[in-house]
This record gives structure tokens, sequence and C-alpha cells, in this order.
């Protein structure tokens, strides 16, 4: 066995030296007929490429800017109340702290100009990282000084645009008076704040008080943001784990400069997923593209072929050869499109970066780099290997009478097996780096049967033009008789416009969907006002304003508090584990409203609703 072994080694290695100098040779006329097959994959690439570029440029930039953006190296959240003296003294004896409280609230004119706006009260200490920048540029606590009766107040441009006013100009808040003295040019910590329903107003602690927003039960978040004496991650890690252990029921969120926002990363991933996907999709609908090119290829080249196996050449140095030529005008496309997709953020941060709210961190990621490559690799193999197998077994003869019969048989099993080995990787491959591994699943499944289906529809289309009667028309009876001729192009024409038809329905499908949700339903479901934070003790005062300008309009109410799920079946909520997906509703507070029938809209899936007259321990409906 080792004898041979050893014999045939360099055998093997003088064939391939061989293959690569012949296929070499044969690329020095030129590539022609390979420009589908180079635009497909370098197509299919780029926007993989580019994808995972461009959300590994996001994610460096929010983990490069995350203390600036988050106001220091971790931050904690309360709903509905400050923090209390031995919650700020374990702040302050970690480091620098800064508070901050923000809520939603109307500004009004003088004449009569309302709108709603993000208030966010700050502190002397404000901000830790970062520099606020405002115009004119005078310090942020002269802006916010009072002078008189009058607090002062920093806005963005876009709530003078609305009440259409300039600074210096009055607007109330509640019970306090508020002069605008300057204009926001930007905000350090904006994008960890999520998304605003309105401009944002800055204020100062003390006008805050003097507005009488602050009740018990209203809806102010405080954010306390502390820059560690020790900033490093070991510290920031051991004052999670103390906080969580000398506050167990303080039910504040903790961020740190390592996940500014969770939820924005996540959303991140997914699009950056369905994008993938999408790339992938185009690659595959390319694939078809690639298979045709190599096979027309290889029918243009009969002739050489023929010379080949004439002079001596085996079938598998055949292979070599042209598997050679297809595999270095395969990197040539993989080459482009990688370098386009790798270059997608630098373009977009020159161009848009002002624009980007986000900030974005573009760079060279060799791991995105991989990924893209190895799709594009396993793409080219899985639908250039079966063309270039049914090469090895054509005889001379049959090659040179190809010219009026060509010769579609079956590749050998081991030509078949790489063909199937380079799909299952294909498929492996985008499971390992799915975010969700059941859709991932799904869009295999999808994908293959896609071609499953649209092979069988050429097959049924080629059936049915062979038993159609002859028409008297020439042109028309070489027609059907080309659908259904030996050699006939009838599959790749189907499998070609199925697949990209398919996939132009699909986004066509979710753009409509999309686009209906947000311009159909919410129009006819959405109230002309909503009005948050009302007091319990105002609700009759409130109802009858309403009734006498509100004409004949509906009114619907709905009680609401704050709470938190402090365990789950006797286990603690920091100790339960859950799926990612449901995770964010054991964190921190969350909205709770109460009812004694089913409220409109919603659908009992499980279990019983408690009857009106229910007297006994507390029920919940999740």
């Amino acid at each position: 066995m080792s004898a041979v072994s050893a014999n045939d080694t360099p055998s093997s290695i003088s064939r391939m030296r061989a293959a690569f100098r012949i296929a070499l040779r044969e690329l020095r006329g030129g590539v022609r007929g390979f420009g589908v097959f180079l635009a497909c994959l370098a197509i299919g690439v780029t926007a993989i490429a580019g994808v995972g570029s461009f959300a590994r440029a996001l994610s460096d930039g929010m983990l490069r800017e995350g203390e600036r953006i988050l106001g220091g190296d971790i931050a904690f959240s309360l709903i509905h109340r400050q923090a209390n003296p031995a919650e700020m003294e374990f702040f302050k004896s970690r480091g620098a702290v800064s508070e901050i409280g923000s809520l939603r609230a109307m500004t009004r004119t003088t004449n009569g100009s309302a709108t709603l706006v993000e208030l966010k009260a700050v502190d002397g200490a404000y901000p830790l990282t970062g520099k606020i920048q405002i115009e004119p540029n005078v310090p942020l606590a002269r802006a916010l000084q009072k002078v008189g009766n009058r607090y002062g107040a920093v806005a963005e441009p876009m709530l003078l645009l609305r009440l259409g006013i300039t600074p210096g100009v009055e607007i109330k808040i509640g019970e306090a008076t508020f002069v605008i003295t300057t204009t926001i040019v930007s905000e350090p910590d904006r994008v960890a704040a999520g998304v605003g329903f309105g401009p944002r107003l800055i204020i100062s602690q003390e006008a805050l008080q003097a507005t009488g927003l602050v009740q018990p039960g209203s809806l102010v978040r405080w954010s306390y943001r502390v820059r560690l004496a020790e900033s490093n991650t070991g510290a920031i890690t051991a004052m999670q784990a103390q906080a969580r252990d000398l506050f167990p029921n303080a039910g504040w969120e903790i961020r740190t400069r390592g996940s500014v926002s969770p939820q924005l990363e996540r959303n991140v991933r997914r699009l950056a997923e369905f994008l993938t996907l999408v790339g992938l999709t185009a690659l595959l609908v390319g694939g078809v593209g690639v298979a045709n090119a190599v096979m027309h290829y290889l029918e243009r080249k009969r002739a050489d072929i023929a010379t080949l196996k004439a002079v001596g050449a085996s079938g598998a140095t055949v292979f070599s050869i042209y598997l050679t030529e297809i595999g270095i005008i395969a990197f040539i496309g993989i080459a482009i499109g990688v370098i386009l997709g790798t270059a997608l953020p630098f373009v977009v941060t020159s161009l848009f970066g002002s624009l980007i709210p986000l900030p974005l961190a573009p760079g060279i990621h060799f791991s995105v780099i991989g990924l893209a490559t190895a799709f594009g690799i396993l793409v080219a193999l899985a639908f250039a290997l079966w063309p270039l197998g049914r090469a090895h077994d054509v005889p001379v003869s049959a090659l040179f009478r190809d010219a009026v019969e060509s010769h579609r048989g079956m590749p050998r099993p081991q030509y078949v097996a790489m063909v199937v080995l380079a799909v299952a990787a294909l498929a492996t491959l985008a499971l390992l780096v799915a975010e969700s591994r059941r859709i991932a699943l799904i869009y295999i499944v999808a994908a293959a049967s896609i071609f499953v289906v649209l092979r069988l529809l050429a097959m049924a289309l080629m059936a049915i033009a062979a038993r159609l009667p002859r028409p008297r028309s020439t042109a028309l009876r070489l027609a059907i008789a080309n659908i259904h001729r030996p050699g006939a192009l009838t599959p790749s024409v189907v499998l070609s416009l199925g697949l990209g038809l398919a996939l132009l329905v699909t986004l066509t499908l979710i753009d409509g969907n999309l686009r209906r949700q947000l311009t159909q339903a919410l129009p006819q479901s959405a109230p002309s006002f909503f009005f948050v934070d009302v007091p319990s003790s105002d609700v009759e005062r409130f109802n009858a304003f309403i009734k006498q300008h509100g004409g004949t309009g509906e009114l619907s109410e709905v009680p609401m508090l704050r709470g938190r799920i402090l365990r789950v079946k006797d286990v603690p909520a920091d100790q339960v584990k859950v799926d990612s997906e449901q995770a964010w509703v054991l964190q921190s507070d969350r909205g709770i409203t109460f009812t004694d029938s089913l409220p409109e809209g919603s659908m009992l899936v499980s279990g019983q609703w408690w009857p009106k007259d229910y007297a006994g321990p507390p029920l919940v409906s999740f």
C-alpha cells in the first residue's frame, strides 16, 4: 500500500502542475463569455461582505464610543423614583456621578402653540464624558441658570421650527417659565436615549422640580452615570455584581460602555442577517448563471478537450485543467466582490458620515472577508462541478459528434458526491453564522424546495411540449421542438427566471407588508391625540374637558402603573434562564394595566379571564 502511494504522489503532483500550466495558457486567450459568471459572483459577494462590514463598523463604533454615548463607564436607570441615599452613596464611592431626569412633556408658548418635547434635566456634573455643543458657545451651566423667575433652556432647532419661535422667547412647561437661551448642535449621549417622540429640551434639575411634573407615579426616568476611578472592564464587571448583591430589589436597569444599546445592537444583527440572506439568495440566483457559463464554455472548448484526450490526457486531467480555469475566474469575481464590500463602510462614512446619527468605525475585518469568500467559493463549486464532471467520461468520438448531438449524461458518482458535499457545506455555513438558526433553516428548506419545484416545472414543460401536436408553422414547430429537444436550455431558463422572480417577489412582498403596516393599518387604529401620565385625581376633570372640546370623538381610558417581575416560579428574576428574545420582560420595570374585561383587540389564547366580580389572590394576564 505504501509503495503504491509513493509512486502515485509524484504523478498526481505533476498532473496538477501540468493542469495549472495548461489552464493559464487557456486563459491567455481571454475570458470571453464569463462576464455573467464574474458579475454573479461579484454582486453576491459584495452584498455579503458589504452588509457584514457595515454591521461590524457600527458595532465597533458603538464599542469605541461607548463611554461617550453612555455618558460614563456604567449607568443605572430607575423609573418613577430617584436613587435613595444608600444607593447614591454606593455610586459616589466608585467614582464621579451625574444624575439625569428625563420625561415627555408638553411645552407651550404665549400665543397658544404647543408641542411634545423630550425633557432632559441635568445636574452640574453633566456630561461626565464627551462634550455638548451649543450655539452660541457658552458654558452649559450659564445657559441653564435662572434669571429672575425664568429658567434657561437649551433646545433642538426642531423645537424652534415646530413652535415658530426664536431663541430668547418664553415658553411654559407645567408651572415653570423658561426662556430658550441656546440651541443644541450635538449631544454626546443622544444615541443612548433611544428613539424620541419629540425634540430635545435640556433644563436644570432645579427647573424640573419647579415644573411640578415630578409627582408620585409620574413617568420620569432617572439615570445615574458613573465614571469609575479605575476605568477598566474588571472594575465595571465588579460594580455590576456588587450592585445586584447589595440592592437586589432596586429595580434598576444597568448598562455599561461595552453594551450601550443592546436593543439597537440586536436589531442591527437581525438586519444584517436578513440582508446576508438576501445576498446569499443573489449568489444562488447567480449560481445558475455560473452553471450556464461553465456549460457553454465547455461546449466551445470541446475541440480542445478532444485534442487533449487524443494525445493521452485522462478525464481527471481534463477535469483538473478546467476546474483550475474556473477557479481562477471565480477567484477574480470573489476578489472584486470582497474589495467592493469591504470598501462600502468607508465610502458611506466619507460621503454621509455627518448625516448618520450613529458612530461608524470602518475597518477591514478578516472574519467578514472570510465568510463572504467562503460563500462565493461554495456557490461556485456547487454550480460548476456538475458540468465540469460530465466532461470526465465523454470519449473523443462523442466530443467530435457533440456538434450535432450533445452528451448530457450524469457525471461520475465522485463528482455527484462533490456537488452534494458543496451544497451541504453551503447550508451548514449559513446555519452556523445565522443569528437565528430557525430562520436560517427555514431559508435553506425554502431555497431547496424552490430548486426542486422549478426543476419539476421544467420537466413538466418539456413533457408537455413533446406531446403537443405538430403545428403547420415552421417557426412555431421549431420553437416547440427546442423546448424539449436533448440538451435544451429549458431547465436552465426556468431555473434562472424562477429564482430571479422569487427573489424579486419576496422583497416586494416584504416591502409591501411594511408599507401597509405603516401607511394603512396605523392611521385607521391610531388615536388623534394620546395623553399619558394623567393623575387619577384629575381623571374626571380631564374627561369633562375632552367632552367639552372633543366634540363627538371617542375617548378610551387605560389605567396604568409600573412594576417589576421579582420571581418566576419561586426563582429570582435575575436567575431565570430565558431565551434572549424574551429576556427584556425580566429587565427593569414594565408597564402594567388592569381591567375587569378582555381589552378590545386582544385575543385570549390560553386560560380564562377573571370575572368582573372576582375577589381573591391577584391574577395576571401575560
